[in-house]
């Protein structure tokens, strides 16, 4: 996943509807209540696979050996046609009657950690620590035992559901995984995405999607000798200069607008002066027509620091600093209304069982996409409690009512597929 924004929870205080009045009657089938029950009885066995799938290094651009291992534990949780595709995508597919739409559900392989990441898990107050065991470790091993659990419950349902374990979510993956899938898969109708409980209570139904923009900004200058050739600009100085402009941009709080110079490069040697030098910058938003307007700042901020370091060594010519800036990640941002049918549904699953519902506020997923394609999209919580996210120390991971998120999102993806004889989908074909 790439950096998620993390914000508090709201507690959704929304009239009922009849996704409620179907979600309750899905809920009351003698298969159902198998299938949910078999979720929370088989929760050792699914932290169980979490360890095991997070043991295997997935980083963005390097995730075939997770893959394999993936697609044999579909295969055998009962997944008819399970593949690995041209992006290296595993899916996999509960079939339907044929008489519904297709829902995909699908969590990322990836991690944002290299692949030399020591990923051994440590226990400490109850929560286990280890890199990507939150982000995305839990939700691969819940989206397994949901298809397990509608394979072992035998649960007809009118739409194909289609279990896809996704490549590159995190960082510069720039949602490759979803985009080929949606490019190659025009039946599915809805999705939903799997990923940590970010920093809420209850299992959150994020509805919002902050698209980002990622750029990489190459600075290039005459370089030279850091004495005989003192008095030509560097690039590295040049660097400093943009950054600070880059600081001094003011964005608003709500709808929120975030920048962020992640990654610095360049240099040679301590007695050269910088021929080149390069940053890494991410932006985010949900708003659309704000991320636009504070690119548009960006890049003037980067071009003045050009400036100012060439006018403060009176460089032109062969001899000035030039930027070169690239657009290397673009996610685009989505959002569901919070009374859509999708929303309503996900809501609707927690209710129905005596739970709180929860919607989240903006968040980068791989539910952007599908969102900003206009297909009903959300993303669901695949477990439990976590934190640390992205911080290879501090990453950790709690099995506080564990079961319940995979329980709400079986009843969603039922609600949404239809169940054979007994409601028709909520989503049309």
């Amino acid at each position: 996943m790439k950096h998620l924004l993390l914000s508090l929870a709201i507690i959704a205080a929304l009239p009922a509807h009849a996704q409620e009045t179907t979600l309750a009657r899905i809920a009351a089938q003698p298969a159902v209540k198998q299938a949910l029950a078999y979720i929370e009885r088989n929760e050792p066995t699914t932290q169980a696979n979490m360890l095991a799938i997070n043991a295997i290094p997935a980083p963005t651009f390097a995730e075939a050996a997770r893959a394999t291992d993936y697609a044999a534990r579909l295969k055998a949780a009962g997944l008819a046609e399970v593949r690995i595709d041209e992006a290296g995508n595993v899916l996999g597919l509960h079939r339907g009657s044929g008489k519904g739409p297709t829902i995909a559900l699908a969590a990322h392989l990836d991690t944002v950690y290299p692949a030399a990441t020591n990923l051994t898990v440590r226990e400490s107050e109850g929560r286990l620590y280890a890199p990507g065991i939150a982000d995305n470790g839990r939700s691969l091993a819940a989206m397994l035992t949901i298809a397990q659990a509608l394979h072992d419950a035998k649960l007809q349902t009118e739409g194909d559901v289609l279990f896809v374990a996704n490549v590159g979510e995190e960082g510069l993956g720039d949602l490759k995984g979803v985009k080929h899938l949606f490019a190659q898969h025009k039946e599915i109708k809805a999705f939903i995405g799997l990923e940590p409980a970010l920093g809420t209570d209850g299992d959150p139904v994020t509805y919002m999607g902050a698209g980002s923009r990622r750029f990489k900004v190459s600075l290039k200058g005459p370089g030279g000798h850091s004495y005989e050739g003192f008095g030509l600009p560097s690039a590295i100085h040049a660097a400093g200069r943009v950054i600070a402009r880059i600081d001094d941009l003011r964005v608003p709080a709500q709808p929120k607008v975030t920048f962020n110079v992640g990654v610095v490069q360049g240099g040679q040697s301590v007695n050269s002066i910088s021929a080149e030098a390069s940053m890494l910058i991410d932006l985010r938003s949900a708003d659309a027509a704000l991320l636009a307007k504070t690119e548009q700042e960006l890049r003037a901020a980067i071009q003045q620091g050009v400036a100012d370091t060439n006018a403060r060594w009176n460089a032109s010519g062969a001899n000035a600093i030039s930027a070169d800036i690239a657009l290397i990640g673009d996610r685009p941002a989505g959002k569901m209304a919070a009374d859509s049918l999708i929303v309503r549904t996900a809501l609707a699953a927690a209710t129905v069982q005596g739970r709180k519902a929860v919607l989240d506020s903006a968040h980068s997923t791989d539910a952007n996409l599908p969102m900003s394609l206009g297909i009903p999209a959300i993303t669901m919580s695949g477990g439990g409690s976590s934190g640390g996210y992205h911080s290879e120390k501090l990453e950790w991971w709690s099995a506080q009512n564990a079961h319940t998120a995979p329980q709400n999102v079986l009843l969603t993806v039922l609600g949404l597929a239809g169940v054979r004889d007994v409601v028709a989908p909520l989503i049309t074909p």
